[in-house]
């Protein structure tokens, strides 16, 4: 998207696009995936900022979560949880590409994706790193343990994206309604097994297979969404539905209120997904499908456009820098005894929204300076992919790349600490042989 951001005066210099520029340029996109899958962020940096809670001690920094001292509040994460959305609208979009361009070399094109993916996250793991070595380096014990943690926490998102994404060639089967519904069917009564398995039988290990069980439920229904294949009645009956299901699943089954994990927990709904999730991804994606309509007459007014066209081209920078921003301002916040662990409840609240405006408000100009960095293509690792791969050597990159997204999870699990620095070695490892071998041979 990188050539529709520049726009080119009769003196041959660049400018950057006025909203009639874009409006022009971007006329046959489709506008509400873009504007869905940047909204899922938004909202999940800004639940961020409202949930965690820091406290200062003699023996260092203390994080918590709101919603763990203030039990009542997490009946709030049914409307701040959204990001199955962007699992949604990245299927979509895929389907648009896969519908303009078929391939059959599915590892290729997943490389071609991970490509654009993974590159921030090069530059941002760098920065994590750095920041961790400097930590240990000068004794700030606590410090460097909370960097090597929440550091990467965030990226079990792009491991399990990863495998989404691998099984999203694959889904452009379905071609009627009643496809999607038993797909549909399939992974939910898959998780629902899962969860059996791992919460009756007392078989915890299979649950990481709902990663892939639950977040392909929404790629279903991207694809669906592409395909026109979900009228907005249907979507209105099975959201309605989904959402009578799963509040029996809190009424009456093991699962708690919480979509996001909060400590204490007896069982999270997050990690690993629950069926209460899966439930949950399919009244978000059916609501999304329902609202298209009026979606598209918002993101189609040229000025909204515009805003939804540069935060798009940042998505990656902006999902993978808001923790960082956010522990600037509330280390900020400390060091100006504005701290989130305020006595008077008022109070408190009084901060917390404030430094989540602040963080909303500062993440414009922080993607606008490192959003290049997801843009500007790597010297070697945006080479061109062979268009002559056979079989056999498709199937290697798609095995390394799916190595990769499960790496990911694993090291985003357990930080870069121990077994977490063995799965970040074996996800760089996957990354660069599947790059290697995707390379065009020489003549």
């Amino acid at each position: 998207m990188r050539t529709h951001l520049g726009v080119r005066t009769p003196d041959s210099s660049l400018r950057r696009p006025l909203p009639a520029d874009l409006d022009a340029l971007t006329g046959s996109r489709d506008r509400v995936v873009d504007v869905i899958r940047l909204s899922s962020l938004v909202v999940v940096i800004a639940g961020h900022s409202l949930m965690l809670t820091v406290s200062a001690a003699d023996d260092g920094l203390h994080l918590g979560n709101l919603l763990a001292d203030v039990p009542v509040m997490q009946g709030a994460t049914w409307l701040l949880q959204i990001l199955p959305l962007f699992f949604f609208a990245g299927a979509a979009a895929a389907t648009y590409g896969l519908q303009s361009h078929p391939s059959s070399s599915t590892g290729h094109w997943l490389l071609a994706r991970a490509q654009r993916l993974l590159r921030p996250v090069f530059w941002y793991l760098l920065a994590v790193v750095a920041a961790l070595l400097v930590a240990v380096g000068v004794g700030f014990s606590s410090a460097a343990d909370v960097i090597a943690h929440l550091g990467v926490q965030l990226l079990w998102f792009l491991g399990a994206y990863l495998l989404v994404l691998a099984v999203v060639p694959m889904l452009q089967r379905i071609s009627t309604s009643r496809q999607l519904l038993a797909a549909i069917g399939a992974c939910w009564g898959a998780t629902a097994l899962i969860d059996v398995l791992r919460l009756a039988v007392g078989v915890p290990s299979v649950g990481v297979l709902s990663f892939l069980t639950v977040w392909t439920v929404p790629a279903i229904l991207g694809v669906g969404y592409a395909k026109r294949l979900v009228s907005s009645a249907q979507a209105v009956v099975g959201a309605l539905v989904f959402l009578a299901v799963d509040i029996g699943l809190v009424v009456v089954g093991p699962y708690e209120v919480s979509l996001v994990t909060v400590p204490g927990q007896q069982l999270s709904n997050m990690n690993p997904p629950s069926l209460l999730l899966a439930g949950h991804t399919i009244v978000l994606c059916a609501a999304a499908i329902a609202l298209r309509g009026p979606l598209s007459a918002l993101v189609n007014r040229p000025r909204i456009w515009w805003w939804v066209v540069l935060g798009t081209r940042g998505a990656m920078t902006l999902y993978l820098w808001h923790l960082p921003v956010l522990g600037f301002i509330i280390g900020a916040g400390e060091l100006a005894g504005l701290g989130r662990d305020q006595t008077h409840p008022a109070a408190c609240v009084a901060i917390v929204a404030t430094q989540t405006v602040l963080l909303l408000a500062l993440m414009v100009p922080v993607v606008a300076l490192l959003s290049g960095r997801e843009n500007d293509p790597l010297p070697w690792w945006d080479a061109p992919l062979c268009r002559e791969a056979g079989p056999m050597r498709d199937r290697a990159v798609l095995v390394g790349l799916l190595v990769v997204g499960i790496a990911t999870l694993m090291m985003a699990r357990t930080g870069l600490a121990d077994d977490g620095l063995r799965w970040a070695a074996v996800a760089v490892a996957g990354a660069i042989v599947s790059r290697a071998i995707a390379l065009p041979r020489r003549v």
